[in-house]
């Protein structure tokens, strides 16, 4: 054989030193995956925190300036002296009938919300939600069950228990341990908007009814009503717009979609004014219930992490 084609043997100290070197080189690239993925994660809390540091401002001034609202009766609001008038009337003629006939639901709520700069993708989970009435706190459980990264994922809270924190876990392999937070507090808001208690269609059309009376103090408001297939029923469309940016104002676009029938919110969604004029309108926030069941009869043991219907870790 032509010796050319013969490999030299390694010696025995060559080898150990390829070892050590190939060790060497591993360890360096660990510590700066490290290092930059540390450093990443430092970034991205710290915009998290600044985030959720704004929403709780911006909360603070909304909150701020609904205490201040005047108060209006039905009556006045029959005058039709504001573009706001008949939103309020359709508004409390809804909660009301929520409050005083609607016990319990289970339904289907899909989200999408603009976290910072980014549109998140739609967020699919089962809802059980309990009213808020005389002798029952208002009572939620979430099942998420899209996107895959949160798929399994289960959130309880009832309102004034458990010194008033979530009890979560995650699904499939991270379902490793219970996380008991403030419902409010950054574990709990990462990623969201608005935190568990905001949640259902109580809570939507209280809101809306305290947004509305903010606006009816102000000019530059435009409302349409129209009838519209949304969420797979019949609903009336509330759509108000504010077409200047203006600091009172919190969105320049509002939705609100009422099943005709059951006299229910199954859709809110909001805009942003966009910054260049003319320019689409970025969506701000969506929510849609669907496969809404009325009355149900829930019962202590759907809200509780302890019931053997759910996949809580010990």
């Amino acid at each position: 054989m032509d010796s050319s084609f013969v490999k030299p043997k390694m010696s025995r100290a060559k080898k150990i030193s390829l070892l050590v070197l190939v060790v060497v080189v591993v360890v360096v690239v660990v510590v700066v995956v490290v290092v930059i993925s540390g450093g990443w994660i430092a970034n991205n809390f710290d915009i998290e925190r600044n985030r959720q540091a704004q929403l709780i401002e911006n909360k603070r001034k909304l909150d701020q300036q609904i205490q201040n609202v005047k108060q209006i009766s039905d009556v006045e609001l029959t005058k039709n002296e504001h573009p706001m008038d008949p939103v309020l009337l359709l508004a409390r003629k809804s909660l009301n009938h929520i409050s005083e006939t609607i016990t319990d639901y289970t339904a289907t709520l899909t989200r999408q919300e603009r976290i910072g700069d980014i549109l998140t993708e739609k967020n699919t989970s089962r809802a059980k939600i309990r009213n808020e009435l005389k002798n029952q706190p208002l009572s939620v459980y979430i099942h998420f069950t899209q996107p895959a990264g949160v798929r399994g994922r289960e959130v309880i809270w009832v309102d004034g228990e458990n010194e008033n924190k979530i009890t979560a876990h995650e699904g499939g392999l991270l379902n490793l341990f219970r996380v008991v937070q403030p419902h409010d507090g950054f574990i709990a808001m990462m990623g969201s908007r608005y935190s568990i208690a905001e949640t259902g269609i109580q809570r939507l059309m209280a809101t809306l009814i305290q947004h509305a009376l903010h606006d009816r103090e102000y000019g530059e408001c435009e409302v349409q009503l129209s009838e519209v297939q949304s969420a797979g029923v019949a609903c009336r469309r509330i759509r108000v717009v504010h077409p200047f940016e203006r600091e009172h104002f919190i969105f320049h676009i509002v939705e609100v979609d009422i099943d005709l029938q059951r006299n229910i919110p199954v859709r809110f969604a909001s805009w942003m004014w966009p910054e260049i004029d003319g320019a689409v309108p970025p969506l701000t926030e969506e929510y849609i219930y669907t496969d809404i069941k009325l009355n149900v009869g829930l019962i202590d043991d759907d809200f509780n992490p302890d019931s053997e219907q759910y996949s809580y870790p010990d």
